[in-house]
């Protein structure tokens, strides 16, 4: 019998991988259908982008207080529970409609409230949970194989959601999204209590207390140089970045005219080369300093975005698409590494602090390219994006 060598080896970091990319695979099959919906509702790319800006509020408002409280938390109770509310809140959109209370309104408070519990998951699975189920030296792997399974979640999802799209309607899918979390709920239910964290000395938990915890992660993350460089690099290149996966389905649906299963299957194939993206990486840094690794890749992903905005062939935006998420996807599995470093008894707060200054840019980002799409076009919004990362590897280089 073969022998797994590096991070798979160890049986919950394998099965949290397989319960990750089942539940990865009901949020892609969600991400499509919710603005896909809304601009069948609409036809404004606006609109589309507020419910990116809707879903990204949440890390601003509940970023910093969910990184103190998970410090104090089981992470395995709190997967369970986020699992469980995302499927209840997907389920009452197709709800919605048999009800006959489903609105434009509805979908964007439903979206919110799906954004407050990513806040919840994200923070626990990417600094908390990966970093105790691996040795610290296997981090870069493990992470590349975390963000493998996402990225494979990518290739199936779109397909699944443009194909049940196309099928059923965009709200009839939603049941689709909300039973792919099933499975994941129950290998979530199954893990040891190797995820538990013991709060040991922790102070009783007050409001003062959560408040002075919070402020201990803003003043951690300033005090680290290399935290607080991360985040500017970061801040910039998100600005241009987050919103592009709503431009780019306004592109393909609203100026190309594409039917869904086409635009399902064109942002698979870009998924599929995020998979092969996610498996190089480690690879790609060896011999070699992670800062240069980060600015490099920071750069190709600045170009690859700007490149597009000099055609007008479907094809080749997608194709520019890709180039800038494969670029960008080695970047963030570099930049884990040194928030997953963060002491033990603080790394929540600190990641939950870090994230709520990057997502106030995350949440600018879909309002700022539609605004450019609006008073000029498509095209000076993907050059404005590129503009934004390649500045973003400059200001890495200088630091």
């Amino acid at each position: 019998m073969a022998v797994l060598r590096g991070p798979l080896r160890h049986r919950w970091f394998a099965t949290f991988i397989g319960a990750h990319g089942l539940g990865s695979v009901a949020n892609e099959v969600a991400r499509l259908a919710l603005p896909l919906l809304i601009l069948d509702l609409t036809h404004s790319i606006a609109a589309a982008a507020l419910l990116r800006v809707v879903q990204s509020i949440p890390y601003i408002l509940f970023g910093a207080p969910a990184g103190a409280l998970i410090d104090r938390a089981d992470k395995r109770r709190l997967l369970i529970a986020c699992d469980a509310a995302s499927a209840l809140l997907t389920i009452t959109i197709p709800l919605s409609a048999i009800l006959g209370f489903f609105s434009i309104e509805f979908l964007y408070v439903v979206g919110f409230l799906l954004g407050t519990v990513e806040v919840l998951w994200g923070v626990t699975t990417d600094f908390s949970v990966v970093p105790a189920l691996v040795d610290e030296d296997e981090l870069t792997d493990a992470n590349a194989i975390f963000f493998g399974a996402d990225r494979l979640a990518r290739v199936i999802g779109p397909a699944v959601g443009g194909f049940a799209i196309a099928a059923v309607g965009s709200v009839s899918a939603m049941w689709i999204a909300a039973l792919a979390f099933l499975p994941t709920l129950a290998l979530y239910w199954r893990m040891p209590p190797l995820l538990e964290h013991d709060p040991g000395d922790r102070q009783p938990l007050t409001a003062a207390n959560v408040a002075r915890e919070i402020g201990d992660g803003f003043v951690y993350v300033w005090r680290d140089p290399v935290l607080r460089s991360l985040l500017v690099v970061m801040s910039l290149a998100n600005l241009g970045g987050v919103g592009l996966r709503t431009l780019i389905l306004y592109v393909l649906q609203e100026e190309e005219h594409l039917d869904e299963i086409t635009i399902g299957v064109a942002l698979s194939l870009s998924g599929l080369a995020l998979v092969v993206s996610s498996v190089l990486a480690p690879r790609l840094t060896r011999g070699r300093p992670m800062g240069h690794s980060m600015i490099g890749s920071a750069l190709i992903a600045g170009l690859a975005a700007a490149a597009t905005a000099f055609t007008g062939d479907w094809r080749l935006i997608a194709a520019g698409f890709t180039a800038r998420e494969i670029a960008w996807q080695a970047f963030i599995i570099y930049a884990f590494i040194p928030r997953q470093r963060v002491p033990a008894r603080v790394r929540g707060r600190a990641n939950g602090a870090f994230r709520t200054i990057v997502l106030i840019s995350n949440s600018a980002s879909p309002a700022v390219l539609s605004a450019i799409v609006v008073a000029a076009s498509s095209a000076a919004a993907f050059a404005v994006a590129g503009g934004l990362t390649i500045a973003s590897a400059a200001v890495g280089a200088c630091t």
